[in-house]
């Protein structure tokens, strides 16, 4: 884990940080469709698994800007930028119904990291301890699937005071639109360290990604 210290009076959001993490301590957050009918498609061809083809782009988009890699030091109260950032993505446990936290590595590598992500997913299933580890996975973000409901809205709140600024995306089961398929996307990020065009580029940016992935024809 690496990450550099971010000169708060150089920091090209100094106003908007100083106002969101002082006088109006809030997230922001979007929910928008997003067309995955290609990836489905190569999922189906390629007899790889749609979610973690999602997991794999969606991660490569948040480690594509500094923005989305922040984070703080509460010790030293510094504002920092990871390397790397990671996803902790969840396994449902079907007996009990519960979750597994699962911290998996991001690999530029789709090979590599689709290895890994489906390794880390199988060994969870074995489990049903939840077992998470916020304290020793300070650059992971929570990317978590809702396959039961394709969803229009979703929050989730944290406490104002909070200075947490890791990505949290969720999104849930996609749905045929006019001969497409659609899926919920939902992302939250503090106001501190993004606003509404930094949410919404998220959004812009998956969908390139996904075009960008299933023509460059990953495996």
């Amino acid at each position: 884990m690496n990450y550099k210290i971010i000169d708060k009076e150089k920091y090209y959001r100094k106003g908007v940080f100083r106002h969101f993490s002082e006088d109006c301590k809030c997230s922001t957050s979007i929910t928008a469709r997003i067309d995955v009918t290609e990836l489905k498609d190569f999922s189906k061809k390629t007899e790889t698994k749609f979610y973690i083809n999602f997991l794999y782009i969606l991660s490569k988009v948040l480690n594509s800007r500094d923005d989305y890699k922040m984070g703080y030091l509460w010790e030293t109260k510094e504002l920092i930028c990871y390397d790397k950032i990671n996803p902790t993505q969840y396994v449902f446990h079907e007996d009990t119904e519960t979750c597994t936290p699962v911290y998996t590595t991001y690999y530029e590598d789709y090979n590599t990291f689709y290895y890994e992500a489906s390794k880390d997913i199988e060994k969870a299933k074995q489990t049903r301890e939840y077992g998470l580890d916020m304290i020793n996975h300070p650059n992971w973000f929570d990317a978590s699937y809702i396959p039961w409901l394709s969803y229009d809205s979703l929050n989730i709140e944290l406490p104002d005071v909070y200075l947490y600024f890791a990505p949290i995306i969720n999104w849930g089961k996609y749905r045929e639109e006019n001969g497409r398929f659609m899926m919920p996307v939902t992302v939250r990020l503090n106001h501190a360290i993004a606003d509404g065009y930094l949410v919404a580029l998220v959004f812009k940016l998956l969908q390139e990604e996904i075009n960008c992935f299933v023509k460059g024809g990953k495996l």
